[in-house]
């Protein structure tokens, strides 16, 4: 019972987790908004971005939410932004921060290269490819009559 007790004591006395943050989308391509939000411990009044890394404000304050600790802000990532993925840190007033990962694709799709999208289609060799085809299942079915 002691054990128990103990270890109840030392989950209430435990340190919160700190906040929770978020950004959606997770993967923008350069140009378009995005969304952070936090929540914070409740009871904080203010919360900001750290927005450099993306190329905006260093610091952008957030709106507060209906809930005590709640926080978002929408803003658009600069056309000019480098591809890549970038830890951006969301900042509680009360000093505490959390970290959320957002990823700059370039615009079109990820590059990828090869395929059959890599170069336009040569209908000759398609036409080639095609007629062989067609040689081999003469041939075979020239063969599996005389075989019977």
């Amino acid at each position: 019972m002691q054990t128990l007790l103990a270890a109840l004591g030392a989950v209430a006395l435990a340190p919160s987790a700190g906040p929770s943050g978020a950004v959606t989308p997770d993967t923008v391509t350069a140009g378009n908004p995005v969304t952070f939000s936090v929540v914070c411990a409740e009871g904080v009044h203010e919360a900001d971005v750290a927005g450099a890394p993306l190329g905006l404000s260093a610091r952008i304050p957030m709106e507060p939410g209906k809930t005590s600790g709640v926080f978002s802000v929408t803003v658009n990532i600069p056309a000019d932004t480098q591809t890549g993925t970038f830890n951006v840190s969301i900042d509680c007033g009360d000093g505490t921060s959390a970290v959320v990962q957002l990823v700059v694709s370039p615009a079109g799709g990820v590059p990828t290269g090869g395929g059959a999208t890599s170069r336009p289609t040569n209908h000759a060799l398609m036409a080639a490819g095609g007629g062989l085809l067609v040689i081999g299942a003469a041939g075979a079915f020239a063969l599996r009559r005389r075989a019977v």
